[in-house]
């Protein structure tokens, strides 16, 4: 046993370790259990299990963790030194162990994939119902109209949930693949024992990828790396912002920046923008009305200038149009119960590692992508310690993805590019 008396945790051994589980040196460490008078039959954390009850006597006794895993009571729980190296092993378990619960989950029913297909149907053109501005509907219909503009609603906000719900459950299989990575890492062998789970675990993952990215367009992604590189706008004077007076040439400077923010970092189509650049002309306005609707007429022609400079540029040549990069995508960061999951990736940089996957290595964690230029050149520019980015093969190498991953790893992908 370890030396450290004052301080104990009390832990489920026998949820936690099964004879399966590698122990490493910990299977020398003596642990204390309690037995009928018999010996034979469970081990126990306590005289107070209620298996033991009907004992005429309980003994206790000090065993090697190896020799004791074998037969540890699921339900007791066994007071450990705060220090004991059991501690940590059994958290890396736990890691690895909880891939299992993602496995052999009931397969989608054709209701399911039909809403699936709709949905892509859907997103693909837009996140909301296209803008109609027929008004020469009868007076009539106008209920039957109200009434099938709700459903339509209806159905784009199933199709975004169902979006939101696939990147979601794909960023969270992630991460316990990540996280069981490093445990083994912590403790390599494990990794017999881990890797059957690891890899039915990456099968799963690579369908949960698959099926998100069918509800993500490419061509919107391309886009929003174009809005990167487009020049700032300059400000030039427009009837239409009179009624802002002074605070003209700051509200479009404002606009242009949450427009353009926005937009760089979403998979969403550029028009469904729009309404970042609405708030900050009604916020400018405050309760004033004077000037306001014209002002929201410019800004849309702006808006919509700024669209087609970003698609110009995002169907602009380039010598290199393709490119292979690498990257190692950071894991959702734990939080405590309830609390809310804040994703280091957004939602560009998510979609864009679904959809332009080409390779990945689930020992390293590491994904291969091959992506237009233009999407390159943003992931390389945003590079950072959390999520490092590189180009493979810049010299033309004729290697496969896979094999240019699996060198990249070798050379450390942890390190900042």
């Amino acid at each position: 046993m370890s030396s450290t008396r004052g301080e104990l945790r009390h832990v489920m051994l026998g949820s936690v370790f099964t004879p399966e589980v590698p122990l490493g040196p910990t299977r020398d460490i003596l642990i204390t259990c309690h037995t009928s008078a018999t010996g034979k039959g469970k081990l126990h954390g306590g005289p107070e299990c209620r298996a033991l009850r009907s004992a005429s006597s309980v003994n206790q006794i000090d065993i090697p963790f190896g020799e004791a895993v074998k037969r540890l009571c699921a339900n007791c729980r066994w007071p450990l030194p705060t220090d004991s190296p059991i501690l940590p092993l059994g958290a890396a378990v736990s890691e690895v162990d909880s891939l299992a619960i993602w496995l052999d989950r009931e397969r989608e029913d054709e209701e399911d994939i039909e809403a699936e297909r709709d949905a892509a149907v859907a997103l693909s053109t837009g996140d909301y119902p296209p803008r109609t501005e027929d008004a020469s509907d009868a007076q009539d219909d106008d209920e039957d109209d109200e009434a099938g503009h709700d459903e339509e609603w209806e159905r784009y906000d199933r199709a975004r949930n169902l979006r939101s719900g696939r990147h979601e459950h794909w960023r969270r299989l992630h991460s316990y693949l990540i996280r069981s990575n490093e445990a083994v890492a912590e403790y390599p062998f494990l990794a017999p024992w881990a890797d059957g789970l690891q890899g039915r675990l990456a099968a799963v993952l690579d369908a949960e990828r698959r099926a998100f990215a069918a509800l993500v367009q490419p061509v919107r992604l391309l886009e929003a790396a174009a809005v990167r590189v487009m020049p700032t706008p300059q400000f030039s004077g427009d009837p239409g912002f009179t009624g802002l007076g002074a605070e003209a040439e700051k509200t479009f400077r404002r606009a242009w920046h949450e427009w353009s923010r926005r937009a760089i970092w979403s998979w969403r189509r550029l028009e469904d923008q729009d309404f970042a650049v609405y708030t900050v002309v009604s916020d400018a306005f405050g309760r004033r009305r004077k000037g306001k609707p014209e002002a929201h007429a410019a800004f849309s022609r702006l808006t919509a200038d700024w669209i087609r400079q970003a698609r110009k540029e995002a169907g602009r040549p380039t010598s290199t149009p393709w490119e292979l990069v690498a990257l190692k995508a950071p894991a959702l960061p734990r939080t405590r119960h309830s609390e809310p999951e804040r994703d280091p990736l957004t939602l560009w940089e998510a979609a864009v590692i679904a959809t332009y996957q080409v390779a990945f290595n689930r020992k390293a964690g590491t994904t291969a992508l091959l992506v237009p230029h233009l999407i390159a050149e943003q992931l390389l520019a945003c590079a950072s310690y959390d999520m490092p980015v590189q180009r493979l093969a810049p010299d033309g190498a004729a290697l496969s993805a896979g094999t240019l991953l699996q060198q990249w790893d070798h050379l450390g992908a942890d390190r900042p590019r």
